[in-house]
């Protein structure tokens, strides 16, 4: 589920870009194969955006073999028809017109405030909470997470290519691997006391959560998300670029925080 929310939102968010830069072809191309991976959520998990499907303890739905075969399908798609919109946008020269040395974010910048995600990684911070510090079952599966470091429009849209390029062969080694068994485990709160804190890696950068319980009540709980610490580096982004290039840049927090 998470690696498919991270394609439904790279697509998205790169048709919205070449939008903002008047390619409506690339937007429309990158909307129809955002929408099959969101019909292929709904069919597998009862619900477009995956809503409410991870619960304290496992996840509410089950994968069966159906869904395992049309996932498989969907990668296949993807796939064929992916590639040809790379090309296309590396192509277009007055897309890269807009996009490259637009919006730069520079590594020292992006260090400072612990930038997540694509707009991180695309200006130099290698991190991915997949990796570091990492949870099942990612430290059991193959694959890289893209770094540049031209902290630009055509590098945010470069990582997220490459991140879905990722995420489909992580889909691919999940589905072969699926175990079985239950998909949920009791969780016992009543009378208890404790503290934890959890970091996974979201399609916008690391997502987290601290959670303090006393006596089986909830006493305290903080949630973080990576779209806090993108804020303040669209005034950095946006210095030096005239007012056409803004919708390119506000993509750095508009689309991470409310979606594509």
């Amino acid at each position: 589920m998470a690696e498919l929310e991270r394609l439904a939102n790279h697509f998205g968010d790169i048709g919205a870009i070449c939008n903002d830069a008047s390619f409506a072809l690339m937007h429309a191309h990158c909307g129809i194969l955002r929408e099959l991976v969101l019909r292929a959520a709904e069919s597998c998990f009862g619900h477009r955006l995956m809503m409410d499907r991870a619960i304290p303890g496992g996840v509410t739905t089950d994968l069966g073999g159906e869904g395992v075969t049309g996932l498989e399908k969907l990668v296949r798609q993807i796939r064929e028809r992916f590639p040809l919109l790379i090309e296309l946008y590396d192509n277009t020269a007055s897309l890269q017109d807009r996009t490259a040395a637009t919006g730069i974010l520079d590594a020292a910048m992006a260090r400072r405030f612990g930038a997540a995600g694509f707009v991180g990684r695309a200006s130099g911070r290698n991190f991915d909470a997949r990796k570091t510090p990492g949870y099942p079952p990612y430290p059991d599966l193959d694959f890289t997470v893209p770094v540049l470091t031209a902290g630009d429009v055509n590098a945010r849209v470069w990582i997220r290519i490459r991140e879905i390029e990722q995420s489909l062969a992580l889909m691919e080694q999940i589905l072969e691997r699926l175990p079985q068994g239950p998909i949920a485990a009791a969780v016992e709160v009543a009378g208890r006391s404790g503290e934890g804190l959890a970091l996974v890696e979201g399609f916008r950068g690391d997502v987290l959560v601290s959670l303090r319980i006393e006596a089986g009540h909830m006493a305290r709980c903080h949630l973080r998300d990576p779209s806090w610490f993108q804020w303040p580096l669209l005034e950095a982004a946006i210095e030096g670029n005239i007012v056409a290039d803004f919708p390119l840049l506000q993509q750095i927090v508009q689309l991470l925080l409310f979606g594509a």
